[in-house]
């Protein structure tokens, strides 16, 4: 009687030790689940907010040269007159400085995320100083990178110098360590963070940081579903287990049983029920993301778990492309290619635990992962390149209508939450029909090539140019106003003027085209804003072409 209550009080703590470990590791998986959710999501908001930085700083170029222009301020390096150069800076803003031609400042200057600085001559070809425009290190340029990384509500992106939080949007006060990736206590409140430096060869970071209370409440959450599944799952096990006993106690064992069969067949059981996990693993992967570089990681933690693996690596010409785990912890490791060509997908290199090595199925499994692995990574790319021929012009390898319909329709939707200005510049090439019928189509075809590289070489990264169809072109410009859309538009008839084919004798340049220029909230919707740019378009055909026709008057104006 006593030996059966110490077989059910050794039951019972190992049952309760079964349901705290599996507790812990439901809760552990969770968590990391959602770190590298966060993670994911704050290195895309970091990527946008860098590129729109990036932006800036080329835009400040040409707001030194603006400055630079006016004969004020020649007048007043060329008399060293800082009296005046004050009143041109108070008048201009902070984000300009006068700099006399001993490199003395004359005017202006401040704490700049980057400048960019134009040199003044005089009239005799002299050097007269020059003018230095930056981008302010303050809240509202912590604003402008936030609105361009769409933040969700409790995301936020932050300009750091040093450990210190400079600017901040939403507002944060508080140090973030010199880390790629982290935690850091915030006001008394716990945040994940992902930061980058903000511009090449430059001491200020920029960092993406998201709340740890969601990850933390779905740890939690989760192993609270945990608990009551294991526990349940230890009672049924625990009252299988007693019947099973109990039956075989009446029966006995059969005469003549060879129990080396039923080893071989649990072994068999046991091998095969690590396949399913290890397809269950890649399953969750896939399910996870459908990009290829968040996917790479998944896979590699997949293969960790399924083998028992210290670490993994994924190496592609002789790079480490991705890692996860602990390798350097682990023993000598063990290598599988991804994909069957020499080079493939990368080659994936497991590490066992420490004093341990992989017996033959752990090997086989890799090997079978590593197959599923390649598979889903192939189609993955082969998704991301169909998806992408889905929404680019196969002649210009500009965007297609489908994409700039779905594009039109989120950035006026982004325009109305935020308040900011949206423009949409609309083009025609003039007698375009003309320029087939007389030199072929081929000669046509390249024609709008070109037109798409004039388009590309003067937009902005974040700006959307699109062959809407035919030799017509659409160019959508986020946080612009109507003046920057004619201005665009000038330039690139400019651009068109200048443009020369051998194909096509004559000292004129071979094709026009005809602009038309709307913006929102002039225009109150996606579709109001196609039409009004149409009308304007309309107006400078019907005006004689060659023309630019903003859709706010009507009024246009011949190069």
């Amino acid at each position: 009687m006593r030996g059966r209550v110490a077989v059910a009080l050794w039951f019972v703590l190992l049952g309760a030790l079964a349901v705290l470990v599996a507790t812990w590791v439901a809760g552990s998986v969770a968590a990391r689940q959602e770190r590298e959710a966060v993670d994911t999501r704050l290195a895309a908001n970091l990527r946008t907010s860098r590129e729109e930085l990036a932006a800036a700083v080329s835009g400040a170029e040409g707001r030194a040269r603006e400055v630079a222009a006016s004969p004020a301020v020649q007048r007043a390096l060329a008399e060293d007159d800082r009296a005046a150069a004050r009143q041109i800076v108070a008048r201009e803003g902070d984000d300009v400085a006068i700099v006399g031609r001993d490199g003395t400042p004359l005017a202006g200057g401040g704490d700049w995320a980057a400048q960019r600085e134009v040199g003044v001559s005089g009239p005799d070809g002299q050097q007269l100083g020059s003018v230095v425009a930056g981008i302010p290190v303050d809240e509202e340029l912590a604003v402008g990178l936030g609105r361009a990384a769409g933040l969700v509500e409790e995301d936020a992106i932050a300009l750091v110098e040093g450990t210190d939080i400079a600017a901040a949007e939403p507002p944060l006060e508080g140090e973030i360590p010199e880390e790629e990736a982290g935690s850091a206590d915030l006001g008394g409140d716990g945040y994940r963070f992902v930061s980058t430096p903000a511009l090449d060869n430059s001491d200020l970071r920029l960092a993406a940081l998201s709340p740890n209370d969601p990850i933390e409440q779905a740890a939690a959450d989760t192993r609270k579903r945990a608990f009551f599944v294991a526990l349940a799952t230890v009672v049924v096990l625990g009252l299988l287990a007693w019947g099973i006993t109990a039956l075989l106690r009446r029966r006995g064992p059969a005469p003549g049983t060879d129990v080396e069969p039923r080893r071989r067949a649990g072994d068999e059981r046991e091998r095969g029920e690590r396949m399913r996990e290890a397809v269950a693993l890649v399953g969750e992967a896939l399910a996870a993301t459908h990009d290829p570089e968040a996917l790479l990681p998944v896979i590699l933690q997949s293969a960790i778990e399924a083998t028992g693996a210290a670490g993994a690596r994924l190496v592609s010409s002789g790079r480490e492309v991705a890692e996860a785990g602990d390798p350097e912890r682990g023993g000598s490791p063990f290598g599988v290619r991804l994909g069957e060509e020499e080079d493939g997908l990368g080659l994936l290199l497991l590490y066992p635990q420490p004093g341990d090595h992989f017996d033959e199925d752990a090997r086989e499994l890799a090997h079978w992962l590593a197959a599923q692995a390649s598979i889903a990574l192939e189609n993955e790319l082969l998704h991301r390149t169909v998806k992408r021929q889905a929404i680019t012009d196969e002649l210009t390898q500009l965007a297609n209508r489908r994409r700039f319909t779905e594009t039109l329709a989120l950035e006026v939707r982004r325009a109305e939450r935020f308040a900011d200005p949206l423009t949409l510049v609309l083009a025609d090439l003039d007698d375009f029909k003309a320029i087939n019928d007389r030199y072929g189509h081929g000669v046509g075809d390249e024609v709008l090539r070109l037109f798409a590289e004039v388009l590309r070489e003067n937009v902005r990264d974040f700006d959307l140019p699109v062959r809407y169809g035919g030799e017509e072109f659409a160019v959508l410009l986020p946080e612009t106003g109507l003046d920057g859309g004619e201005h665009l538009a000038r330039r690139l008839q400019a651009a068109l003027s200048r443009l020369r084919m051998p194909e096509i004798p004559g000292d004129r340049a071979p094709v026009t085209a005809s602009f038309g220029v709307a913006a929102y909230p002039a225009a109150g919707s996606a579709e109001e804003l196609l039409a009004h740019a149409d009308q304007a378009l309309y107006r400078a055909k019907a005006e004689g072409k060659n023309r630019v026709v903003r859709a706010e008057s009507g009024s246009s104006r011949p190069s």
